[in-house]
């Protein structure tokens, strides 16, 4: 049996989707490569997780919950520790690209989000395979500097989901309520707005899934 066989036989088999992977085998593939990832896992009992990554970060309420331009937010939303940057859903405008640009885990792509309002270019890793099917990617956020080497240039697309962790909130996070929340690293400190359709509360910690998005 493999590294990934194994921990998938350790994994609930819910395909709940809670750890930011679409399946529990997709999840297995990733922990083989990373094993500290499988604190992600809401479902195995906290002393499944290495101890290390049950330790809590120490993390401060923000001085002001305004952004840059003075508008309100209500939680700011931090990547995956074990994540390169952000996680995003993102869709190409035109999803026939994904296949025809042979798109697969560990690339890093070039885009600009559209019709959300943010101006700037993305640069992101693919880090899991992508959706081909639907023409979905997710990436994690790796900054222009990730980009001066090799980078596919996808165009322009459509964010549809953003994915991590909540410490740092003024507001109960519950599915199918809208939030305004703040990427921790977003290079404008603008507030980003999304409906939460997936939550998990786990120590001090909350998980959390957010589509609908658009910049306001």
């Amino acid at each position: 049996m493999g590294a990934a066989e194994a921990i998938l036989a350790r994994l609930p088999g819910k395909d709940c989707g809670q750890c930011g992977f679409r399946t529990c085998a997709a999840f297995a593939a990733h922990v083989a490569w990373y094993p500290d990832a499988l604190r992600r896992c809401v479902h195995l009992a906290p002393q499944s997780a290495p101890v290390a990554a049950q330790a809590a970060t120490p993390v401060a309420a923000p001085a002001s919950w305004h952004d840059m331009l003075d508008r309100e937010y209500d939680f700011v939303l931090e990547q995956f520790p074990d994540d390169p940057g952000p996680r995003e859903v993102i869709l190409p405008f035109n999803p026939a690209n994904v296949e025809r640009l042979g798109i697969k885990r560990g690339d890093v792509l070039r885009g600009r989000p559209a019709g959300v309002g943010c101006p700037v270019t993305h640069v992101g890793r693919v880090v899991e395979d992508p959706d081909v099917f639907n023409g979905l990617i997710v990436w994690c956020v790796v900054g222009p500097l990730g980009a001066r080497d090799t980078a596919i240039d996808i165009g322009i697309y459509t964010p549809v989901a953003y994915e991590g962790v909540v410490h740092r909130t003024r507001a109960d996070i519950a599915i199918g309520r809208r939030y305004f929340f703040l990427p921790q690293t977003c290079m404008l400190q603008s507030r980003h707005s999304g409906v939460a359709t997936a939550v998990a509360k786990r120590g001090d910690a909350v998980r959390v899934r957010l589509e609908g998005i658009w910049i306001a």
